[in-house]
């Protein structure tokens, strides 16, 4: 028996060999098949925003919830699990960052689909850009997967700029700093309460224990024509 498998030894290794890059290239081939789902389905829902707008540019009228003012900007992850009724993924706005290539739709914080295991996430604490002073908080995966929409955000440096559009006007914000923190659970974002401000959170590139966080401060804001 042991001569028998010794005998054929080679070509039973040849086999598994075959049979792990089979699997290899079907894993690969399903991540890039969603990839090419999630790009096709953020165009289509990208056109219906720019619609939506161009019926809405002459009456904008702001019926989201408001929350109140968090001196501390505190955020805590156990906020961010939330009972929705809203299922429907639908655009609200669209983040754009060009030096990244990033380009992707957001969703309303009560939507279902408002989720880093789905899309950018809008923190539960987040202002939206049309409030006065407000802070726009998105946390969203980095890494390799179709989900991981900050994957490159490690290469954003001070002065960088990003665009929300969102209710027919285009906020835009500039990097004015960049720091990392230990991934407890909270995030203490250090910003001017008195302007208007985006922040993006994300793991820290090649560390399993610390999230980045990217303070953007306001600079323009826009029409959307």
């Amino acid at each position: 028996m042991i001569n028998l498998i010794n005998k054929y030894k080679n070509i039973i290794l040849l086999s598994i060999g075959l049979l792990l890059i089979i699997i290899s290239i079907i894993l690969i081939g399903y991540d890039r098949i969603e990839l090419i789902k999630s790009n096709v389905f953020d165009e289509v829902e990208l056109l219906k925003y720019k619609e939506n707008n161009k019926k809405e540019q002459e009456n904008i009228i702001d019926n989201e919830d408001i929350i109140d003012d968090i001196d501390t900007d505190i955020i805590n992850d156990e906020n961010n699990i939330k009972k929705t009724t809203i299922n429907k993924r639908e655009y609200i706005g669209y983040l754009e960052i060009k030096k990244i290539n990033l380009r992707q739709g957001l969703v309303s914080k009560n939507s279902y689909y408002n989720n880093v295991n789905y899309n950018i996430q809008i923190i539960k604490s987040s202002n939206y850009p049309n409030e006065e002073n407000g802070n726009v908080i998105l946390a969203a995966h980095s890494g390799t997967s179709s989900i991981s929409y900050f994957k490159n955000l490690y290469k954003l440096e001070i002065n960088d700029e990003a665009k929300i559009y969102y209710k027919g006007k285009i906020y835009t914000y500039r990097v004015n700093n960049i720091y990392n923190v230990p991934k407890t659970g909270v995030v203490i974002i250090k910003r001017d309460i008195y302007k208007k401000t985006l922040t993006l959170i994300t793991c820290t590139k090649n560390s399993n224990t610390e999230q980045t966080v990217y303070v953007l401060n306001l600079i323009s804001e826009e029409s959307d024509n």
